[in-house]
């Protein structure tokens, strides 16, 4: 069943009088039980009868002033004389009210959809700097935090539930911002969590094997990552990605297709291009500096570089937006010791990131790498990560790295059955005590890679988040023993 024009009018009047009226109409209502406020609407969207029953419990306890559901309860049975309105279809409905809000707002913002196995929130927050540094406003939805770029609120999520980044979006464009930039997930695309959002474009940085234990298979995580281009008006694609390429983007026939290389340079609309230790838009050289070849993923360059063309950005500002950059902190980050050696601290979960990692900061005799893979994820990509760290360090130590509900030690001794000598790697369960072994034994020749984590602020225990940096907790041992 269809949700009708006059089903979607009952709700928002509903949701209107039954509410706050002291607050913004986005505001009014919430999907999440565990976080609604008082005098919000709690729209109750679980196909599960019983978890329906329960969330409208626990959001009547968290003060709802009413609640919106696809089941009909007896108040006796909820125990609240609260208003309840009944409507089928509610995983669909609450897209379209945040879609009745944003037609209040008569500024647009350019907004940007930014999906990849790899690179996506690098690509994010360089392309942001890249537009503030044109002066340009910008409004950032990602895994490293949310808001006006720099200035980001903490965030839990790499693709938030709709009602969140409808609530920040609002608020983008109620201030009048020029950009928006979005971080989508596989899980958030078909979990339709930007629904009804229409991206003026749309980027796929990659796609490789990942996610399986949510997807289960390649084909489900492709189909997943394409349906981003279902919604937007130009699509800017990673041309050397085979799994991505592969694809027919025919029957996305409303869409405008450009794409970025650093193999090929024969396709008519490649935009960006590397080749020869430069970068090229419609070969016109952009000056890059030779150091932002190792900090920076080139291709995260190649995507600006597209899209400011597109922007219609002259080639001068183009060339000062990327001359501009700065590092990021947890993405590539090296930190220099006195006696200790060096440290690269990078957030690398996916085994292309592995692979990319080594390939170009590989420059050591003696590489000491510090990981771990996460709980409740494939764990297929143990064995192979095992794999990729032993043939490239000549040491390793295997710890946590958000366990989740499964036990750290039961991670470890997966990924230990992936090294072939067992004299080249030791366990250390906690990841404060691993990096401090790894700092304390390490010396002035000593590379020593820091791995998964990058600048999260949190370790995942038991479905509870555990405060730890490994970037502060680095700089405190350096201080402690260097200073």
């Amino acid at each position: 069943m269809l949700i009708t024009d006059n089903n979607l009018i009952n709700v928002e009047k509903f949701i209107i009088r039954n509410s706050k009226r002291t607050i913004k109409f986005n505001n009014r209502f919430c999907i999440d039980s565990r976080k609604i406020k008082s005098g919000q609407i709690f729209i109750s969207v679980d196909s599960d009868k019983s978890k329906n029953f329960n969330n409208i419990k626990n959001a009547i306890f968290n003060g709802a002033s009413g609640f919106v559901s696809q089941f009909i309860f007896k108040r006796k049975d909820l125990k609240s004389s609260l208003p309840l309105y009944v409507q089928k279809n509610l995983n669909n409905i609450y897209h379209y009210l945040f879609l009745v809000d944003l037609r209040r707002y008569k500024h647009k913002a350019k907004t940007i959809g930014i999906t990849g196995t790899n690179g996506k929130t690098s690509s994010i927050l360089l392309l942001a700097q890249s537009l503030t540094h044109l002066k340009k406003r910008v409004g950032v939805i990602t895994s490293e935090g949310c808001g006006l770029y720099p200035s980001l609120d903490s965030n839990e999520y790499t693709t938030p539930p709709i009602d969140i980044i409808y609530k920040y979006y609002t608020n983008f464009i109620s201030k009048k911002y020029d950009y928006v930039i979005i971080e989508c997930s596989s899980q958030g695309l078909h979990q339709g969590r930007v629904k009804g959002l229409l991206f003026d474009y749309a980027c796929i940085t990659n796609i490789n094997s990942d996610h399986l234990d949510y997807h289960k298979t390649i084909k489900n995580y492709t189909d997943s990552k394409l349906l981003i281009l279902k919604q937007c008006k130009r699509a800017i694609l990673n041309y050397d990605s085979s799994l991505l390429i592969k694809n027919n983007f025919k029957k996305y026939r409303n869409t405008d297709y450009f794409y970025f290389s650093i193999t090929s340079s024969k396709k008519k609309k490649i935009l960006s291009k590397y080749n020869r230790d430069n970068i090229y838009i419609h070969n016109k050289i952009i000056n890059l500096d030779k150091s932002k070849k190792k900090y920076f993923n080139i291709y995260s360059l190649l995507i600006i570089c597209a899209l400011l063309k597109l922007e219609h950005y002259s080639m001068r500002l183009i060339n000062s937006s990327i001359g501009n950059l700065s590092r990021l902190l947890g993405r590539r980050q090296v930190i220099e010791t006195k006696n200790k050696g060096t440290f690269i601290i990078d957030y690398a979960h996916t085994i292309q990131s592995y692979r990319d990692i080594y390939k170009d900061f590989k420059s050591s005799d003696h590489i000491t790498t510090l990981f771990g893979c996460g709980g409740d994820r494939d764990p297929s990509k143990r064995v192979i990560t095992a794999k990729i760290v032993d043939s490239n360090s000549s040491f390793s130590i295997i710890t946590e790295d958000n366990s989740r509900t499964e036990k750290i030690n039961s991670i470890i001794n997966k990924i230990s059955s992936g090294f072939k000598n067992k004299k080249r790697y030791i366990t250390i369960e906690s990841r404060k005590q691993a990096i401090k072994h790894l700092f304390i034994n390490s010396s002035n020749k000593h590379t020593n890679f820091i791995l998964g984590k990058g600048n999260e602020n949190y370790l995942i225990k038991n479905n509870s988040k555990v405060k730890h940096n490994d970037i502060i907790y680095l700089n405190k041992l350096i201080n402690e023993y260097e200073s």
